[in-house]
């Protein structure tokens, strides 16, 4: 793959965050959820119901199968998943936001030896959120 297109996939990726994130401060959460599914199975070609059942080895083994891509799509999934523990938190389903937020630690630790040193950076904070919440 080429650094080309795994920039491209970022880029995307950024905008649907994008508007989650202007979904949610509209009060849109079914919408932003749904945004979420949508870009956790174009994206990262899992199902959002899958990941929500799978342990993070789990998540792991599952991304194996791009793994020219296994990096990049951890971290994507670990973006559209504190999202998801961000909605959860504020429908008051607190299991659903910590199971998302464990995962997404879990994904962003595989991941962060692979980043580049100023990503590494962002995501050690992003860890460091993760694990107040």
């Amino acid at each position: 793959m080429s650094q080309d297109y795994v920039l491209r996939l970022i880029e995307q990726v950024a905008q649907i965050l994008s508007a989650v994130i202007a979904s949610q401060r509209a009060g849109r959460n079914d919408e932003a959820l749904e945004q979420i599914r949508v870009a956790c199975q174009d994206k990262v070609g899992i199902p959002l119901e899958m990941v929500g059942r799978s342990s993070p080895e789990t998540l792991l083994h599952l991304l194996e199968a791009g793994s020219a891509l296994r990096h990049a799509r951890a971290v994507i999934l670990a973006e559209l998943l504190i999202a998801h523990a961000t909605i959860s938190k504020n429908a008051k389903r607190h299991g659903d936001a910590m199971i998302a937020r464990a995962q997404a630690y879990a994904l962003i630790a595989d991941a962060l030896p692979y980043l580049e040193s100023n990503e590494q950076s962002i995501y050690r904070e992003k860890m460091e959120s993760l694990r107040k919440d």
